[in-house]
Parts: C-alpha cells; sequence; structure tokens
C-alpha cells in the first residue's frame, strides 16, 4: 500500500502482532504500521500521525543519500581497533571523573554501544569502519552514562557541552549504520 504525505508516496503495510498498543516503525526504508489483533482502526492510527510518518520519511531519505557519500573505514584490525577504544576510554574516564568496571567488544545488530548500571561497557565491533571522530563521540556518549544514565534533557546537554553539533554526529552515524548494514546484513 502506499500513503500520500504532502509531496511524499511512502511504502506501508499493516500488520497485526499480538502487541497491546499500536505503533510505528520504519524497517528497510518501509513504514510498518503494527497494531493488536483485531484492531479496526488503523487508517485513523495513521491519520493521527501523519507528522511524525512525514518527519521520519524526510530523515531516512537523509540517511540515505548521506550514506552515499560515504565509505567505510576498512584499515583497522580488531585488536588495534580495541586498543584504541581502550585509549580513549581511559582518557575520557579520567576527564569526567568516571570509572568503568567492564569493557567488551561484539556485533550487534541495532546498536553502536551500551552501558549497563553496573558500569559495563559493550561497543559494537563494526565500529571499527567508522572515522576516528564518530567512534570518539560514541565513547563519550556511552560514559556519559555513568554520570546520567538517562537519555534526559540533563544528558543531552552534557553532550552537546562537547559536541554542539550532536545532530550532525547522529546523522552521519545513521548514514553509517545505513552502510553497515547494506553491506554485512
Amino acid at each position: 500500500m502506499q500513503l500520500h504525505i504532502r509531496d511524499a508516496v511512502i511504502d506501508y503495510d499493516i500488520v497485526h502482532r499480538p502487541v497491546k498498543y499500536a505503533r510505528l516503525e520504519f524497517k528497510d526504508g518501509m513504514l510498518r504500521v503494527i497494531v493488536p489483533k483485531g484492531y479496526g482502526n488503523a487508517a485513523a492510527f495513521i491519520e493521527k500521525n501523519t507528522d511524525w510518518i512525514y518527519n521520519k520519511h524526510l530523515h531516512l531519505q537523509r540517511v540515505i543519500a548521506l550514506s552515499g557519500e560515504k565509505r567505510l573505514e576498512k584499515k583497522r584490525a580488531d585488536p588495534l581497533f580495541y586498543s584504541f577504544v581502550e585509549s580513549i576510554v581511559q582518557r575520557l574516564q579520567r576527564e569526567l571523573e568516571v570509572e568503568v568496571r567492564d569493557l567488551t567488544f561484539r556485533k550487534m545488530k541495532r546498536k553502536w554501544a551500551s552501558c549497563s548500571s553496573d558500569k559495563k561497557l559493550v561497543f559494537n565491533r563494526h565500529m571499527m569502519y567508522l572515522p576516528d571522530n564518530l567512534i570518539e563521540f560514541i565513547v563519550y556518549h556511552e560514559l556519559l552514562h555513568l554520570i546520567e544514565f538517562k537519555h534526559n534533557k540533563r544528558f543531552w546537554n552534557l553532550v552537546e557541552a562537547r559536541y554542539p553539533l550532536r545532530q550532525k554526529y547522529e546523522l552521519e552515524l545513521a548514514a553509517y549504520w545505513h552502510l553497515i548494514k547494506k553491506t554485512f546484513y
């Protein structure tokens, strides 16, 4: 099916699942309208969320266009990448006056990194394909979770104190994520 919002034509499908609430998601450039089984008014739900759908569609188009200008870095072997990230973690730990209890690496399909409440950091091995400045941005983001665990106003203020162009970094990360998905999955 197709949805026409302003100047955009957006492919979508409606998926009935055993969920409690209706929700929207974009997957591989296509809008999925996920609704509870027996949900009868998906059209009204779509209509209520047209602004979000349109803005998310525009964002995805920007990400896809930007990804065409990017290339994955292929210069790092695993040991070099690990030591590079560890050196950034050590430097930023001192700067932020925080302490990491454990640091690991693994391939992750949905995020660049994670930080647990017990101060354990996990970094996506796919980060090795990113430019150095984006790797440092991710490490800084995760270490800030040792100061403010949630993505709330205080957290984003801390990020933007160091990275006033945070949204530019996040757009670049989204473009690289698109490239990684296209290359490896």
